[in-house]
């Protein structure tokens, strides 16, 4: 496998870099916590083994395949891990798909959105890229108003056979002021 070397997101606070094996505690605590599992998934991730199979088979397979990923977040002035947040390509949606979770600590002080807009910033300037997407479980309301916060607009439901429920979906395109700057 072979893996970009950058460049990553970035922003005031936060730093973005690939997992690696060394991250397998992180992703145990992220993947366990009640919120994750309810809203995104429940991957039977229960050892620290487990994890780090996952970091190598899903996490890093993503981004062999595709150059884009879910990204580890960390603190810049700690280097403490604090979430995930990047791109996952999914066939069954037309546009690649923002997906975060961040560890309960760590929420509502504004690092998830400052982590989407980071990975808005990186997609408009460093991969070009005109349009994302992003789904919810339909009763994570935090997830969707911070999607709205950062320009995502509502744009129905979708049922994924990937992950076998119905998610709600949402849209973000690049729109271009009067005077053509972006």
């Amino acid at each position: 496998m072979s893996f970009p070397l950058g460049p990553f997101p970035t922003s005031e606070r936060l730093r973005f870099r690939l997992p690696s094996a060394n991250d397998a505690g992180f992703y145990l605590n992220l993947m366990n916590e009640p919120d994750y599992i309810r809203f995104i998934s429940d991957a039977g991730i229960r050892t620290a083994e487990q994890a780090m199979q996952y970091i190598k088979g899903k996490s890093l397979a993503r981004f062999a395949a595709h150059g884009v990923g879910l990204w580890l977040v960390e603190l810049k002035e700690t280097g403490e891990p604090i979430g995930v947040c990047g791109l996952v390509v999914r066939k069954e949606l037309k546009y690649p798909d923002l997906g975060f979770a961040l560890l309960e600590a760590f929420r509502g002080q504004g690092f998830g959105r400052e982590a989407g807009q980071a990975v808005l910033d990186f997609t408009r300037k460093d991969l070009k890229l005109r349009a994302l997407c992003a789904i919810t479980h339909p009763e994570n309301t935090r997830s969707a108003n911070l999607l709205r916060k950062i320009g995502f607009e509502a744009d129905g439901q979708r049922h994924l056979s990937e992950i076998g429920e119905t998610s709600d979906y949402f849209v973000w395109k690049l729109r271009y002021v009067e005077s053509g700057l972006a």
